[in-house]
Formats: structure tokens, sequence, C-alpha cells
């Protein structure tokens, strides 16, 4: 291109272009502002920078073959240099022009704001790409189009570069470009010459203001953009699509003359929000535009991201996309590097990574945070070095009032001491408490700050000081993938780091491993054959010969309907080196097998009884890993004490606990098995179905606390009457270690039993009581219930404190109250007990709450059943619903002997009592509950017995009035099928309360 064509646009001051008396206008290969990058056929343009100015490097440039040189003075009168009033605005045309002027043919949308300009960048992409329009992205976290991806050093790209990087979009196929605009980039005339679409305001705070004088001075320069490149001055009368949450962004929509849309979370506006739910895993709410609006659900989450979903989704509405694009654009966008990035780890802590490095960024991210925290806020935070000192302070100020725990530490240094940017961010946050490192570990909810310079430090100890449902954010860097300090430029990336301490901290409880010398002791016996030595390491014991690991050692089992030892040869082949197995298994071998065997290196153990030797295991390792160990017990509720227990335990101590229902003689060996050397505690659960077996788990597990819930009519017809339930029961305190602390229900009608046992038990030191009784250590007041959670309040000692619970179930106090005393005698206090009840939600099908639609909300409660827990239940559904407004939805009580039809029709006159609008039934045992409900004046036509299927259809047939149904039957009667058959029918996803 000739150099004449690239001046046209450009304001000159003065020049001679003549070579040898001839007119001098040659081609111009390429441009340059770096001396370094000019080569023959070059044009040179001379721009003042904050570190160097290219006017002292022109003539470098011509000795490298610059054919002309633009610059605003020419201080050695050297020959072909053409003098300009402003050499970034000329680069900025000449760029244009030498490119073609690319953003005439893009659809081009810029995206301007203190905060939030790479997320909304992110939305707006997904959002045209689900219109089918080919997208280019050009932003902070990189440059990238048609799977392409650029790394991008500054926010908006220096004019050479961004027309550079516009044409190779359109040369590709690109026809949308959404491009964030930084105050630098306007302020040295970057995106000048872009010709623009639309334009997006986010919201305008403290920043930069090492650069700009002032925030006025700041905001003039934001302001330039929409009054001089949207509007008549870019293409087709370009819209301004404004958030006018903020102050300026009011200020702006009631001041442009150009086309504009409002976009607000707060009030009715051109775009906005309504019905928003705004949890820990997302957003979701109902999108308003001018003539429509749309549901929608997104995995981002907070309020921040809500502006910044309704200013991509005004832009794309301003520009004509259909509202289902929208929708689906918004949907697909899961994350954003850095911002706010959710780092999927399996520890059992919320971890995020974010580009927070302004006070209101800061102020945001954490506010959002804290109020979705189940249990502590840890936030690890600093400042750079080289920029604007007067927000460290602010910031330190801000990240200790919204944290639990702030962690200082640097960010990116540069040139300036780490200690000196800390001091700075200390001074503001003179009213805080200096922590020391075990602080956090002793007190968990101690409010305060600590301090580590070095960043990879600070964010490990973050993880290490940290306790499941916690949630740690790195704020700052975000997506950055270096640091920078005073000796250069090093690869550090918060998202790596969190993960590589997570991995460390995880690998703390790895179950304890086992030698050959271990399993001998364990098990009271030499191995039959070994090859092996005896420090030979296994990682674990496995009974399941489809998931063992080639590490761990394989225990066959011996059931009535399985034999694992059908298994053993395939797992040798497999090259699993250790067995437990039932005499004379190996012994049996014919000998060529034996020979066979003989040449691996395997040991193999022969016991009487596998089973058995499973618990010998466990017990060996649970002694061993030295943790103290709290079992619980009882006719109903077991699963959700030990729930509630463990939340309480975890928040204070390294808490192991049963999972699912792994509680018998397999599960709850299997769970012990799983106990390493950094537990503190055990929380596990026992359940039985015939005499002998607790007696038998309470002797592997040797408890130092133990909880019998309560006593009902359950099995029995193993157990013949509801007094040998109380007996069996009471075998958990066979086990018990010495100094041993027993919790009862001091309302169970059958307390007798249990405390006569536990009297006798000499290693019962500690005997206390929960319930309403007068002598009870522990009972609820004030007791208030909701459709979505129960609150009431407790006196430990000399203190008494409110408690939150999230279930409307009354009974769930009790529950409560046993794990508080358990709480107490661990010496855990109100503030943790607190938090660890309110981190409680429902287990799976035992009273969890779904809403499917405005008038139909569901109690499912489906897991099992017996007499007592259909009782409470049928009490909860009246106490959400009322008179008149539940349905109960009920299966047969299975294994109540000779008794089941009477204990059936008592739960069919409970209903009847209660005024439950309907009452459904399943199953072949039903008929006492229908009975039951009659005799009691419950009226027939308002009884329906059919399949699941069919009382699927009757519920659904309600689902026009506001109504509550309960559903609830015993293990065998999979009552859960009911939902699934009426999520069917209505077709829609329901919602946790």
């Amino acid at each position: 291109m000739k150099l004449s064509c690239l001046l046209e646009t450009c304001s000159i001051l003065s020049f001679v272009l003549s070579k040898d008396g001839q007119a001098y206008d040659p081609d111009i290969l390429s441009i340059a502002s770096n001396s370094k990058d000019v080569r023959p056929g070059s044009l040179f343009i001379a721009v003042r920078g904050l570190k160097a100015d290219g006017h002292d490097y022109m003539d470098e440039a011509v000795k490298n073959g610059a054919s002309a040189v633009i610059a605003e003075y020419n201080p050695k009168n050297l020959n072909f240099v053409i003098q300009v009033p402003n050499s970034r605005l000329a680069m900025a045309a000449i760029a244009s022009g030498f490119y073609g002027n690319p953003s005439e043919k893009l659809t081009l949308i810029g995206v301007t704001g203190t905060n939030g300009k790479t997320t909304t960048t992110w939305i707006l992409e997904s959002i045209f790409k689900s219109s089918g329009f080919n997208t280019g992205v050009i932003g902070t976290v990189n440059i990238r189009y048609n799977g392409k991806t650029i790394n991008n050093p500054v926010t908006t790209p220096d004019s050479i570069d961004l027309q550079k990087t516009l044409f190779e979009m359109k040369k590709a196929g690109v026809t949308h470009v959404v491009m964030e605009v930084s105050s630098h980039g306007l302020d040295l005339n970057r995106v000048d010459f872009c010709r623009f679409d639309a334009g997006i305001f986010t919201n305008l705070t403290q920043d930069h203001l090492d650069y700009h004088k002032n925030l006025e001075d700041y905001f003039n320069c934001k302001k330039r953009f929409f009054n001089e490149f949207l509007g008549p001055n870019g293409k087709n009368n370009a819209p301004a699509v404004l958030n006018i949450d903020y102050e300026k962004g009011e200020f702006l929509f009631n001041t442009l003359l150009c086309q504009k849309f409002s976009v607000s979370t707060e009030k009715q506006a051109d775009i906005y929000s309504k019905d928003i739910i705004d949890d820990i895993f997302g957003i979701s709410g109902l999108l308003c535009l001018k003539n429509s609006s749309i549901p929608f659900r997104s995995a981002l989450t907070g309020r921040f991201n809500l502006e910044n979903i309704l200013c991509a989704a005004g832009a794309a509405h301003a520009l004509g996309v259909s509202p289902e694009a929208i929708k689906k654009g918004i949907e697909d966008c899961r994350s954003i590097p850095g911002r706010l990035e959710k780092i999927s780890h399996p520890i059992d802590r919320f971890m995020f990574a974010d580009y927070a490095h302004t006070p209101d960024a800061l102020e945001s991210i954490l506010t959002t945070l804290k109020t979705r925290a189940p249990k502590r806020l840890i936030t690890v935070f600093g400042c750079g070095g080289n920029r604007d000192r007067s927000k460290r302070p602010v910031m330190g100020k801000i990240a200790c009032e919204h944290s639990d725990i702030a962690i200082v530490t640097s960010d990116n240094p540069r040139s300036e001491h780490p200690d000196a940017i800390i001091k700075d961010i200390l001074d503001g946050i003179a009213h805080a408490e200096r922590l020391f490192d075990e602080d956090p570990l002793v007190n968990p909810f101690k409010k305060g700050f600590l301090v580590e310079a070095d960043r990879k430090k600070a964010l490990a100890k973050a993880v290490y000081i940290s306790k499941p449902g916690d949630i740690i954010v790195a704020a700052g860097k975000g997506h950055e993938t270096y640091q920078i300090t005073n000796s250069g430029t090093h690869h550090f990336d918060d998202r790596e780091e969190l993960w590589k301490a997570a991995d460390e901290f995880c690998d703390l409880f790895k179950p304890i491993p086992w030698t050959v010398s271990d399993l001998s002791k364990a098990l009271n016996t030499a191995p039959a054959f070994s090859t092996l030595e005896n420090d030979h390491l296994f990682s674990g014991i496995s009974t399941d010969s489809r998931t063992i690991k080639e590490s761990e050692l394989f225990l066959a089992l011996k059931g009535d309907r399985f034999d694992g030892h059908a298994f053993v040869q395939a797992l040798i082949e497999k090259g699993i080196k250790g067995f437990v197995l039932e005499t004379p298994f190996y012994s049996k071998l014919n000998q060529d097998l034996k020979k066979e065997t003989a040449q691996k290196n395997i040991v193999v153990f022969e016991t009487s009884h596998s089973l058995t030797s499973l618990g010998d295991l466990a017990r060996y390792q649970r002694l061993r890993s030295n943790v103290r160990l709290l079992a619980v017990t009882g006719s109903s509720g077991k699963t959700t004490t030990r729930k509630i227990t463990e939340e309480i335990f975890k928040t204070r101590f390294h808490t192991h606990a049963t999972i699912g229902n792994l509680n018998n003689e397999i599960g709850l060996p299997l769970t012990l098995l799983k106990l390493s050397a950094a537990h503190e505690w055990a929380v596990v659960e026992m359940g039985m179905n015939h005499p002998g077996e607790i007696s038998r788990l309470s002797r592997i597990a040797l408890p130092d606390i133990v909880m019998i819930i309560n006593t009902a009519a359950v099995h029995l017809e193993g157990l013949g009457s509801i007094d040998n339930v109380a007996k069996a029961k009471a075998e958990i305190f066979d086990g018990m270690r010495e100094h041993g602390t027993a919790i009862l229900n001091a309302d169970d009608l059958r307390r007798g039993i249990l405390e006569e046992k536990a009297r006798k038990n000499k290693s019962v030191e500690t005997l206390l009581f929960f319930g309403s009784a007068d002598d009870a250590d522990i009972s609820a007041k004030n007791i208030r219930t909701s459709e979505t959670h129960t609150e009431f309040s407790v006196k430990t000692g000399e203190k008494e404190y409110s408690l939150i619970i999230h279930s409307p179930a009354p009974f769930m106090v009790e529950n409560c109250l046993s794990a508080i005393l358990a709480a107490v005698k661990a010496k855990i206090d109100s503030t943790t007990i607190q938090k660890g009840i309110n981190a409680f939600h429902p287990v799976s099908g035992r009273m969890n709450i779904y809403k499917v639609c405005d008038t139909l909300t569901l109690i499912d409660d489906t897991y099992n059943a017996n007499p007592a827990s259909v009782a409470k239940a049928l009490h909860t559904l009246h106490a959400v619903s009322g008179r008149g407004n539940g349905i109960a939805v009920l299966g047969d009580m299975l294994e109540l002997g000779e008794n089941s039809e009477e204990l059936h029709r008592q739960i069919g006159r409970t209903v009847a009592e209660l005024g439950i609008k309907k009452l459904f039934v399943f199953g072949d045992k039903v008929q006492g509950l229908i009975d039951g409900a009659i005799e009691r004046g419950f009226p027939k036509t308002d009884i329906f017995h059919g399949t699941k299927e069919e009382i699927a259809e009757k519920i659904h047939g309600q689902a026009d009035t506001k109504t509550w149904v309960l559903i609830k039957g015993s293990r065998g009667m999979s009552m859960e099928t009911v939902i699934q058959n009426l999520k069917k029918l209505l077709k829609v996803k329901p919602d946790v309360l």
C-alpha cells in the first residue's frame, strides 16, 4: 500500500517527501512501533511510551530499513519523517487503513467498565455461538477464534496488533467480535478508527488511579467510548447497553443521545431480572427483555455475575438475537477462567480463583461467597506492586470484614518488596486480630487474619486450615499463569497451586497401609503361604473383585448367594498379591496350581471365617489410627443423626464417617478400614435386625461415645417384641472403651431397659439424656417450624443459643439434641455446633423437600419406614401443609411380624386424626392402614389403593391447587418410583428447597 494512501486519514503538521528531486511515495510493506520489528519497506511510528520513547529509536529504525517515519518531532533532522500532533492517533488511523479497515466488515461489540468485562465477553461469545455466528474475542484472558488461542499481555492491544487481529479474524471467516475496551486502550487511542456496532458499560469503581488523575478522570475516559464510538459514530446508530445499578451507568443513560438500553438487577429496565435464586451452585430466574421474558439457569453465581449476564443479554437483544439463543448461550457458559472459577477437586471444600484486584471487585466476590458459605470463608489475597498504593489498606479492610480468615500474601510484587506491600495492606486492618497458625485449627470460628508473604505457601495454608464445607478463594490473579517479582516473571497459577495443595492434603487421609506383618498381627495368624517380604505394603483391603486395585489385598467373603473365593484365581492372574481366604481353600488347591501360585509374588492368609477376619482387620485399623469413635444406633433417624453429628464434628476435627448406609457387619468394618493416621474422630452408624449383631459391631468399633436415638417397633420378625428391640440396641455398650459416654433419649418408652444396661457397664463413665423429661441434660425450647426449616433454642452449661436446621420436621430437633450432647462432650464450642447444624441438609430419601411446580411440593421420605417414623413424617406433613392441604402416599411397612396389621391400622388412625386431605396407598399390607383411617371417619372417597404409576397420575391431578405430598414406605417398596413417575408426568426438573 502506498504511503500517501495511509496518510489520508492522518492529521499532518509537516513533511517533505522527495528523493533525488523526485516525489517519494514508497510502497509500505509493514508497519511497526518497535524499531526492532522494522524491516526494509516498513513504516516506523515513533510513540512516546510509559517506559521508553520511540523518538529515541528513529535512527535505528531507519538503519533497519524503514521507508518513512511518523513522529511528533524530529530531534535529529532525519529524512522522510512525517510530523503529526499525536503519533498514537496517527498509528490507529494508519493501522486501520493498512489492514483494510476490518471492523467495517465485522459486527464489533465493545465492553468497558472496571469489573465484569471478561465475564461479559465470555457470556456474549456463548450467546453469539448459540446463534450460529462465527465469533472471536479480544480480552484480558486471551484472543481466541476458530479454536485458536493467542496470549494477550494487555486487555486491549495497541492499535497495530488490534487491527491486525481483526484482519486475521475476518480472513478466517469470523463475523462477530467481542472486545474488552480498557481505559488505557481508550486513553492511548488503541481503539480509534474501530467501527463498533454496540457498546456495554458494566460498572465503574476505583481502579487505575496510579494512571488516571482521579476517579472523575477515569470515568471521563470511559465516557469517551460512548460519546465518540457509538451512535452516529458507530455503525447503524450503534446502541449503548448500560448497567444502571451504578450511579455512572444511570448518568450515562440519562445523558447519552444515542440509542440505548438499560439493564438492572434492582429495578425495571429495558432488560432486567426477577424471581432470582442465587446460591453456591448458580443463578436461576426470569430474564425480562423489552418484549418477552425467558426462564434461565446459569452455573455462574453472585449478583455481579447476574449483572454480567444482563449486560451480555442486553447487547445480544439490541442486535436482534432471539430470546431462545440468549437463553441457550447463558446456560452453555459454564465457567470463565479466573472469574470466580471453581476448582473442581474432589476435596470436600469449595475452591475458587478470581481476578478481583480492586476494592469493589474483592467486596463483590466476598459478599457473594459469604452469604453462600456453608461453613467458613477463607480468603487469600495481596496487592500488586508498583500500582495504586491507596487501594491496599482498603482491600485489607474489605478482606477482613467479609472473610472468616484472611491470609495476606503477595500478588505480583514487581520491583517492590512484598513485605512493604503487605505493610500497606495491614494499615487497613489494624482493627482485626492477627492469628497464630494454630488458632484456626483449635478455634475454627475465631475471626482474624494470617500473614504469609510466599503466595504458594499461603494457598497451601488455606487448604490445610480448612474444614469440609469451607470456601477458599484465591483473589487477585485469576486466570494469570505467572507472577512478576523483582527477579523476573515466573510461572505461577493459583488454580494449579490450589489443586496441588488439595492433593497433598488429601494424601494425609489415605487409609493406613498394611505390611504382611501388620496383617499377621491383626489376624493373629501367620500366612498359609507367602513369597513376599514382611514389609511389603498393601494400600488397603477390598472385598469387591470388580473394583479392587492392584495394590490392595483381597478378602473373600462368603454368603448365601455369593462366594468371593470364586474370583481368587482370576485375581491372581490380574496381579493381586494378597488374599485372606477361608480355610482350607489354599491347602485344597491341586499341586499344579500350587506350583503356579508359588512362582508368583503373593501372600495368602487362611482363617476359619472371613467375615470375622474382616472385623478383626477393622478393629486393628481402628486402634492403630488412634481416633476417638462415636457410634449411633436407633430404630429410626440413625442416618440423619449420624449426618448431623458428622457435620458438627468435621467442622472442628478431621472426621471420618459412615458412607451411605454401610452400617452392618460388612459395612461397618469397610468404613473403619478407611481410617488414616490423620483422622481425629470417627462417626459411625450401627444397624441390625437380629440379636447379637450390634454387640459384634460394638466390639469391632470400640466406641468412646454411643448414642441410642430411640427404640420402636422395627424388625419384629427377627426380634419378637419392642422390648427385645431395646435390648438389642443396648448391645452397643458391649464394646465401649474405658471412660465412655452413653447418650440416651429421656422420653423413650424403653428408657429403663437402656439405662439399666448402660449403668451395669463399667466402661460407661458418663450417662447423658436428651428430650423433654425433667431430668434431661438438654432440651429444646421455642421450637418454630416453617416450610423449609425449623428453629429452636437449647442451653448447654450456662449458655443458651438458637439453632436452625434445614428441615421442617420437628422430630429432627431430637436428632440435633443428641448430636449436641456428643459435641459438648468432645469439647466443641457452641459457635461450631451452630455452624455444623446449619450446614446439614437432609440425606437423600429422608425428609427431602422438592417443589415440582408452583402448587405442588413433595416430601421424599422414601428410604425406609416403620410405625414410629411414619407417624413422625405424618405430623410433619400436617405441620407444613395445614389441615386439608396434605396427601399421604404410603407403602407397606415390612418386617413387623404378627402385629403388622394392627401397626398399619394405627397409622391409618393417625392419618384421619391429623386431617390429611387424601390417602394414596400401595402394597399388600396396607388394608389395615385403610381400615384404621375409615375407623376414625376418613372418607372412603379420599382413599386410593393402586399401583405406583396410578398414584403418580392421581398426584398429578392435584397439581392445580396448593398441595403437599408425603411419600413414604419401607425400603423394599421402592416408593421413590412414585416420584420418578411424577417427574415424567410433570416434565420438570424439581428443585430441592
